[in-house]
C-alpha cells in the first residue's frame, strides 16, 4: 500500500499544485529564461557604456593574488557575506581559461549565484501577494489577483538591470525572506534569515521592530487623557477599540522580545566571529568607511554641493586609515532626531498588526523614510521599494510610480555620471524627482494602513496631484532636452578629435562642398557643419564594367556644377588610395588656395572656377 501511495499521490500532488499555480509557474519559467540569458547576452550600460559593478568586484578580489584579504588587511565597505562570496566565485572563474572579454567567466558566475536570489525574490513576491490578494478557491488560485504584481515585477527593467550588474538580489531575499516568516508567524526562523541579511547589507534590520509588534501578545495603551497618564494592559487580539486622545501603542512581550533578538544576534555572531578573529580593527569597517563618507545622491549631497557618486574616501590596503568628521552642512542629530519621530509616532499608532496588508505597509513605510534619512543613495537600491510598490499597489498610480522611478534611476546612472557630468542641475532634477516620490510612497502606504483617512478629498487630491506631477514631467522634459541636445553638441566637439578642424570650418566665410575620404570624420563633421556644406564621400569600389577613376570623375563634375568652392579633408595623407589618385588626377593644374595640417589629417581648399 505504501509503495502504491508513493508511485500515485506525488504525481497527483504535483499536478494539484500545477493546476493551483499554474499561471505564475509559466511566468515564473520565462521569468527565470529572461535572466538567464540576459545574463550571457546582455551588457549593463547598454550604447551608453558597457560598465557594471561586476568590474568593480572582479579588480576587488583580484587583488587576493598579493595577499589581500577583506576583514584581514584589506577595507570593504561591505558587512562579511558578501565579499567573501565575491571572492570564492573569482577564485572559481580562475579554474577557466581567460575568453577574450576578460570578466566573462566570473560575471556568469557571479550573476548566476544572484540569480538563485533573484528567483527567490519572484516567488517570495508571488507568497506574499497570495497573503494580501487571497483567491476565492483552491482552483482560482492561479488566475488570482495575487499574479498582478509578478507580472508587474517582471517586467520592470531596473531589477533586470540590477541583476546583471550589481548585488542587491542577494540582501533583499532575505529581507522579504524574513518578512514573510513573520506573516507565517515564523518570528525566530525570520530572526535567523533577518540576521543573515544584515550581515549582507544593514537594512533588513528594519524587520526587527515590525517583528516586536507582530509576536507581542501583550501590548500596552498609552491614552492621554485631561492631562492624566493611563496605562492599559491590552491583549494583542483585542484591535477594536475607539481612542480619542493621542493613543500610543507599545508592544511588551519581553521573553519572545529576548529570544527572538538572542537569535538574531547569535546569528551575526557566529557569522562576524571568524571576521573578527582575522583583525578585529577591520570588524567596523563598513560602519567607518559610511560615517566618512560625504553624502551622495540624495538630497543631503545637494545642500553639502557634493555631485560625485559615493565612492569610498581611502585606499583599502592602508591600515592606518581612520575615519575622519566629514565637513557638512546638515545638523545630522536633529535630521535624524526628526525622523525617529516620525517613524515612532506612526510606529506606536493602534493598527492591526495581524493584517498582512498593515505589516507589508508599515515595511514600505519604514524602508521608505529609511532611504529619505540616508546620507547616500546608489541607483541598484531602487529594487527595494519596487519590490513594496508592484505589492502594495499593483494599479496604475503603482505602475506610474515605478516607471518614473526607473526613468529617473536610469538618467541619473547612465545618462548624468557618464555623458553629462557637468550638467549638475540633470542630477539635482532626478534627486529630487526621486526625493518626492518616496516621499508619496511613504504616505500612499501609510493610507493602506488606514484607508478610512482616504476622504473623497484626498483621493481626489492623490489622483489631480499624480496627474499634474506626471504632466509636469512631460512638459519638463521639452526644454531639459533642449538644453541637453545644445550641452552635448558642445561636450562633444570639445572631446572630438577633429575639434579643430570643426571649429575651423565653422568660422571660415568661403562655404561650399566638403568632400571626405573617412566614414569617422564624417561622422564627426555632419552634425555641426551639415547647415553649411554639402558633404561628399570617396568611394573606391567600381562595378564590373566601369573603372574607379571615370566614377570618381563623375562625382567631381557634379560637385563642379553645384559650387566653385571644394574643401578637402584626407583624414590619412600618408596613403593615396585608387579614388584619391583619380581626384588628384581630375583636379590637374587647379590652384590650390590653402592647405593646413590639423588634427592629424590635411585639409585643402580648392576654388574650381572664377566667376
Amino acid at each position: 500500500m505504501a509503495s502504491s501511495f508513493d508511485q500515485v499521490h506525488p504525481p497527483q500532488n504535483l499536478r494539484r499544485v500545477f493546476q493551483r499555480h499554474s499561471d505564475f509557474i509559466l511566468l515564473l519559467i520565462l521569468f527565470v529564461t529572461f535572466r538567464v540569458l540576459a545574463l550571457a547576452a546582455y551588457r549593463p550600460g547598454g550604447l551608453v557604456l558597457d560598465f557594471s559593478d561586476f568590474y568593480w568586484y572582479r579588480e576587488y578580489a583580484q587583488v587576493t593574488r598579493q595577499g589581500y584579504y577583506p576583514y584581514y588587511n584589506l577595507w570593504t565597505t561591505y558587512p562579511p557575506l558578501f565579499p567573501s562570496v565575491m571572492i570564492a566565485i573569482y577564485q572559481l572563474s580562475t579554474l577557466l581559461p581567460p575568453w577574450e572579454f576578460h570578466n566573462l567567466w566570473f560575471t556568469l558566475l557571479l550573476g548566476s549565484f544572484f540569480l538563485l536570489f533573484e528567483i527567490g525574490i519572484f516567488v517570495l513576491i508571488y507568497l506574499l501577494a497570495l497573503k494580501l490578494y487571497p483567491p476565492p478557491n483552491e482552483v482560482e488560485s492561479g488566475r488570482s489577483a495575487a499574479l498582478r504584481p509578478c507580472w508587474i515585477y517582471a517586467a520592470l527593467f531596473v531589477p533586470v538591470y540590477t541583476l546583471t550588474g550589481h548585488f542587491e538580489s542577494y540582501p533583499i531575499f532575505f529581507f522579504l525572506l524574513g518578512l514573510y516568516l513573520l506573516l507565517q508567524k515564523r518570528p525566530y526562523l525570520s530572526a535567523f534569515f533577518t540576521g543573515i541579511g544584515f550581515m549582507i547589507k544593514l537594512i533588513p534590520l528594519l524587520l526587527v521592530p515590525v517583528a516586536a509588534q507582530i509576536f507581542s501578545r501583550v501590548k500596552y495603551l498609552l491614552q492621554i487623557t485631561n492631562r492624566k497618564l493611563q496605562i492599559t494592559s491590552l491583549s494583542a487580539n483585542e484591535n477594536s477599540f475607539t481612542i480619542h486622545h493621542s493613543p500610543f501603542i507599545i508592544p511588551f512581550d519581553l521573553p519572545r522580545l529576548v529570544i527572538y533578538l538572542a537569535i538574531l544576534l547569535i546569528t551575526v555572531i557566529i557569522i562576524a566571529t571568524p571576521f573578527y578573529l582575522m583583525n578585529p580593527k577591520l570588524i567596523w569597517g563598513p560602519f567607518q568607511i559610511s560615517s566618512a563618507r560625504q553624502p551622495w545622491e540624495t538630497v543631503w549631497a545637494l545642500i553639502d554641493g557634493n555631485y560625485d557618486y559615493g565612492a569610498p574616501p581611502l585606499d583599502r590596503r592602508d591600515l592606518t586609515w581612520s575615519a575622519a568628521p566629514v565637513p557638512t552642512h546638515i545638523p545630522w542629530l536633529p535630521v535624524t532626531a526628526m525622523f525617529g519621530l516620525i517613524y515612532v509616532y506612526f510606529y506606536t499608532r493602534p493598527l492591526d498588526w495581524h493584517q498582512s496588508r498593515n505589516v507589508l505597509a508599515f515595511t514600505g513605510f519604514s524602508l521608505s523614510l529609511f532611504m529619505l534619512w540616508s546620507k547616500g543613495y546608489s541607483p541598484q537600491w531602487l529594487g527595494w521599494p519596487l519590490v513594496f510598490v508592484v505589492l502594495l499597489l499593483p494599479n496604475l498610480r503603482g505602475v506610474l510610480y515605478a516607471s518614473i522611478l526607473n526613468i529617473a534611476n536610469i538618467i541619473e546612472g547612465n545618462f548624468f555620471f557618464i555623458i553629462f557630468p557637468e550638467e549638475r542641475w540633470l542630477l539635482a532634477a532626478t534627486v529630487l524627482i526621486r526625493t518626492f516620490l518616496l516621499l508619496v510612497l511613504a504616505v500612499e502606504f501609510l493610507l493602506l494602513i488606514w484607508p478610512q483617512t482616504v476622504t473623497p478629498r484626498v483621493e481626489k487630491i492623490r489622483t489631480w496631484g499624480l496627474a499634474t506631477f506626471v504632466t509636469l514631467l512631460f512638459i519638463g522634459t521639452i526644454p531639459a532636452a533642449l538644453q541637453l541636445g545644445h550641452n552635448y553638441f558642445d561636450l562633444r566637439l570639445r572631446q572630438s578629435p577633429y575639434s579643430a578642424t570643426i571649429t575651423r570650418l565653422q568660422g571660415e566665410p568661403v562655404q561650399g562642398a566638403l568632400l571626405l575620404n573617412s566614414h569617422s570624420v564624417y561622422d564627426w563633421f555632419y552634425p555641426y557643419l551639415r547647415h553649411d556644406y554639402a558633404f561628399f564621400m570617396l568611394d573606391d569600389y567600381a562595378p564590373p564594367g566601369e573603372t574607379v577613376t571615370a566614377r570618381t570623375a563623375t562625382l567631381l563634375d557634379n560637385i563642379a556644377s553645384q559650387t566653385d568652392v571644394l574643401w578637402i579633408y584626407d583624414a590619412d595623407a600618408t596613403v593615396i588610395t585608387p579614388a584619391e589618385a583619380a581626384l588628384d588626377a581630375w583636379l590637374g593644374d587647379t590652384p590650390l588656395a590653402h592647405i593646413q595640417d590639423i588634427d592629424g589629417g590635411r585639409l585643402y581648399l580648392y576654388i574650381l572656377k572664377s566667376e
